[in-house]
């Protein structure tokens, strides 16, 4: 209807608004002009045919003329205001309506893939909250475009027809445009309360008009005379548009923080990149420039052009975003949105150039189409080089397997220690193809282990095996390059071939890094050997002759006075330094205490006590005493627990006999989940410094070496009747002893 309207009125062929604004400098200035008008660019025109203008700015509009009616226009010329208003005879003829909508010709695109885009979202999900949006929105924008956006605002329309309320009509929907993009904004990708949302949407449309009648409200007042008036009420978007895009911005936002879906926050990101681009370039290419500057950057025509990749990548995003190849989307998009931007400024550039050497007048249909040919013609050879470009840029090397490959024998090649190669390996597979996080687990004892890694996890993670001649000696595992997306084919194809190639490398450094382990538990070994020699020693061996010399201290005492008795102790003792023989004999084998495997723990933890049983205890008359609980029903136990509670028995009842001074001695050992072992006595105790020899430390590392806990402590004993009860305080002993306890863990499979 309002290109009907527009081609059937008569046209002076003047532009007085600027872009969205009417009459910017506050005057009916000619802003342009057809070739071949008596006016010119600057002019200020005063009256129309007798009827006065700044009149008619306060209620446009007046009998329309026809076609071919000349009439007279005094205007003030720029460079001649002395001179005052000067008559100038201006024949009317018709809108180059063709013209104009082929001048506007990125209007028309983005309206078309606008509105197609809107319409099969919404026939493919019609209940969807944001394809009714978008409907809405897209209707919107023809309205506007169709009123006020390909066809300008004329001198002649401010006192003759209705073409000047076609214009306003066009801005009014303009203002409702941007409701509709804020009530987009809030629909998508999805709604979280109807009640809330309803509301919502009603201020989405209701607020660009509420702050047209505030900027009328405020500036109405402020106007110097009618056109300055005609600027504020017949410019409704001149806050809106400043509003407005900081308002959808800050939804956005808002929207992404406070949700938890990584689908939904990823589709937020696309709505948030392609729009909010677009409005900023918007508003600092030609809105501020207009406001500030009094001119644009860049041709107003080429302004839609910036939202071009908004509608495909709402589509995509809520239709496709799982099912298509959303990244070649992206790549495409970013693509044509730089070619765009190129042939734009080609365009300019062959436009500048042709006026000044070809074609002067650049105004017909066949001038811009040659200056266009030519900016195609310059610009389109680039785009196979572009998109190369952009999916590098994005995606890295996933179409040139080889360009991977090489950067891995590049790298790999540099690499200084066998140890370094695999961190290398997975930083250059995830800067070549743009990875998050790229790592390398070998299989292990345990299972796999991660041996190598580059970036932060990101989603979850795929597997590759890594296999070598057959053997699968661990994975490649890669994230893709965001929350929720996947790998495509080529993402997969170029990761199979170089997990291959990663196999050979990997097993290289595996067999590296197990020789170096190796290596290192032979030292261990060695080591450990030695130091189970100097304990073997010093708690078998060293047991026994310090036994056998309290035996020969007895022996000197009884010889005189008992001589059968003597005899026995010595036979006893004949028989100890036999066994002393024997141990040593052990230990320069290498092998365990045979009396373990000969009789036994419990067993053998007797007849340890009995060697050390009878020995003088701590008064010097009494003979020391060791009570020995240890169940007969032990199950059998590894070896290394077996020899380790032996060990710390016979080393703690050597440390009673020759150290503690005790009359009395107790052995406990019992198994729950792990194998206890503890020995009291009533001596004299750790004293004020503990001491910390041989003995003790050897206890400590055997009970260490399995994993489990040993502990020496003094304790404070009082004397008791015989009914158990405590003695009165003055009559209490003095009696303090010593505890060894160890806890050795037993595997529950072999316990």
């Amino acid at each position: 209807m309002s290109v009907f309207s527009r081609d059937h009125a008569a046209s002076d062929g003047t532009l007085i608004n600027k872009n969205d604004f009417a009459t910017p400098s506050g005057q009916v200035e000619v802003i342009e002009v057809r070739p071949g008008s008596q006016l010119q660019v600057d002019d200020v025109i005063v009256s129309i045919a007798g009827r006065d203008v700044i009149e008619h700015s306060r209620r446009p509009g007046g009998p329309e003329f026809q076609v071919g009616d000349t009439l007279e226009y005094r205007v003030v010329r720029k460079g001649k205001e002395a001179e005052g208003p000067q008559p100038y005879n201006v024949t009317l003829g018709h809108y180059p309506v063709g013209d104009q909508l082929l001048h506007s010709w990125p209007s028309l695109l983005v309206l078309f893939m606008l509105f197609g885009s809107a319409i099969y979202l919404f026939v493919r999900r019609p209940r969807y909250p944001a394809a009714r949006a978008a409907v809405v929105a897209s209707s919107l924008a023809m309205i506007t475009l169709a009123g006020s956006g390909y066809f300008g605002l004329e001198a002649l329309d401010l006192v003759a027809g209705e073409q000047f309320w076609r214009w306003y009509v066009g801005q009014i929907f303009w203002v409702l445009l941007w409701g509709g993009i804020l009530h987009f904004a809030f629909a998508y990708p999805e709604v979280t309360s109807k009640i809330r949302y309803s509301l919502l949407v009603a201020l989405s449309y209701g607020g660009g008009l509420l702050l047209y009648g505030l900027t009328m409200l405020i500036g109405l007042p402020l106007s110097k005379g009618p056109v300055e008036g005609l600027a504020v009420w017949a410019s409704p978007i001149s806050t809106v548009l400043f509003v407005y895009p900081v308002l959808v911005l800050g939804v956005l936002v808002y929207k992404y923080r406070t949700c938890e879906d990584n689908l939904t926050r990823m589709r937020l990101r696309w709505l948030a990149a392609s729009l909010g681009t677009a409005a900023v370039l918007y508003a600092g290419i030609w809105g501020l420039p207009t406001q500030l500057l009094g001119a644009n950057l860049v041709a107003y025509q080429y302004h839609t052009l910036v939202f071009l990749p908004v509608p495909l990548t709402v589509a995509l995003a809520v239709l496709h975003y799982r099912a298509l190849d959303i990244e070649i989307a992206l790549s495409r998009s970013l693509t044509y949105v730089i070619l765009s931007v190129l042939i734009a400024v080609g365009y300019l550039i062959m436009v500048g150039l042709l006026r000044l050497m070809v074609i002067p007048d650049l105004g017909s249909p066949a001038g811009q189409a040659v200056a266009a040919a030519a900016a195609a013609v310059i610009v389109l050879p680039l785009r196979d080089r572009l998109a190369k470009l952009v999916n590098e840029r994005l995606f890295g090397y996933r179409d040139d397997p080889y360009r991977v490959v090489t950067a891995l024998s590049a790298r790999l090649e540099q690499t200084q220690t066998p140890e370094a190669m695999l961190p290398t390996l997975v930083e250059t597979i995830g800067h070549a193809l743009k990875l998050p996080y790229t790592a390398i687990e070998l299989e292990r004892d345990k299972g796999l282990e991660v041996v190598a890694d580059y970036g932060e996890p990101v989603g979850e993670p795929v597997r590759l095996p890594l296999v070598y001649q057959g053997e699968r000696i661990g994975d490649l595992v890669v994230c893709a390059r965001g929350v929720g997306e996947g790998f495509n084919d080529s993402d997969l194809r170029v990761l199979t071939d170089v997990a291959r190639h990663a196999g050979a490398v990997a097993y290289t450094a595996r067999l590296t890094t197990d020789l170096a382990r190796s290596r290192s538990r032979l030292v261990r070994t060695r080591e450990e050997e030695r130091r189970r020699l100097l304990h073997d020693l010093h708690d078998g061996v060293g047991p026994t002759l310090a036994a056998a010399a309290l035996g020969l201290q007895v022996v000197r005492q009884v010889m005189g006075a008992n001589q059968v008795a003597a005899e026995e102790m010595l036979t006893r003792l004949e028989d100890e330094l036999q066994g002393a023989i024997g141990e040593i004999r052990r230990v320069a084998h290498g092998l365990r205490p045979p009396v373990l495997d000969q009789l036994g723990l419990a067993t053998a933890v007797r007849e340890h006590a009995s060697t050390l049983a009878g020995r003088m205890g701590g008064n010097g008359d009494t003979p020391l005493t060791i009570a020995v609980d240890v169940s007969d029903e032990l199950p059998q136990l590894p070896a290394a627990v077996e020899v380790a509670a032996y060990r710390i028995v016979c080393e703690a009842l050597t440390n009673v006999a020759r150290h503690s001074g005790a009359n009395s001695c107790t052995v406990r050992v019992w198994l729950d989940r792990d194998l206890h072992v503890e020995v009291l006595d009533d001596g004299a105790g750790l004293g004020e410094t503990r001491r910390n020899g041989v003995g003790l430390r050897s206890m400590r590392e055997r009970a260490g070496e399995l994993g489990g806990d040993f502990l020496v402590e003094s304790r404070d004993l009082e004397s008791r009747n015989q009914d158990g009860a405590k003695a009165e305080a003055g009559a209490r002993s003095a009696v303090r002893g010593t505890r060894v306890a160890a806890r050795l863990p037993v595997p529950r499979e072999e316990a």
